[in-house]
C-alpha cells in the first residue's frame, strides 16, 4: 500500500467524500441516495483517509439534540481488510474526545460494531433491519475509549 494520510476533511474534499458515500451506501447497500447526505444544520465534521491522493475512507460526526453522533463511516471495497477503517475511526475519535466530547452515539453496521466494541463501545439496543443488513445502536464514552487507547498504546 502506498502512503496512508489521515486528516480532517477540507471543503475541497467534500465532493470526493460524497461520491465515496454514494458508492458504498447506495451502490453496495442499496440505501436511497437521498438519505445519505448530512444537512448543513447538523454541522457535520468530516475526517478522511487518502492513499496518495485517492479518497479511500471517510467518517463524520454531527450533533442531534445536544448529542454527538458518529457515522457515515465508509472505506472503498478494494481497501478493506488493510486496517484503514480502524485507523480512520481512531483518528476521528481521538479528535472528538480531545474536544471534551463525553459520549458518542452511533447506529453501526456489523463491521463497525466489531471495531467500536474493541475500542470500548457498548451496544445499547437490538440490531434493526436497515436495507442490505442491520444497524446496531451503540455508545462510546470518553472513559472507555481512554482505557482502550492506554492499552493499545502500551502494546505498540
Amino acid at each position: 500500500m502506498d502512503k496512508l494520510i489521515l486528516r480532517r476533511a477540507t471543503p475541497g474534499d467534500l465532493e470526493n467524500i460524497h461520491q465515496l458515500q454514494l458508492d458504498v451506501f447506495h451502490g453496495e447497500q442499496s440505501i436511497p441516495s437521498t438519505m445519505i447526505p448530512l444537512t448543513a444544520d447538523q454541522s457535520p465534521k468530516w475526517w478522511c483517509a487518502l492513499v496518495d491522493s485517492a479518497m479511500v475512507g471517510a467518517v463524520a460526526a454531527w450533533e442531534v439534540n445536544h448529542e454527538i453522533h458518529w457515522g457515515r463511516f465508509a472505506t472503498r471495497k478494494e481497501y478493506r481488510g488493510m486496517q484503514i477503517g480502524t485507523k480512520l475511526a481512531r483518528f476521528s475519535l481521538d479528535d472528538l474526545f480531545s474536544q471534551q466530547v463525553k459520549d458518542i452515539y452511533m447506529d453501526a453496521r456489523d463491521a463497525t460494531v466489531n471495531i467500536i466494541c474493541k475500542m470500548g463501545g457498548e451496544i445499547v439496543g437490538e440490531p434493526t433491519s436497515f436495507y442490505e443488513g442491520t444497524v446496531t445502536p451503540m455508545i462510546l464514552n470518553d472513559h472507555a475509549y481512554l482505557m482502550y487507547k492506554t492499552v493499545a498504546d502500551n502494546k505498540s
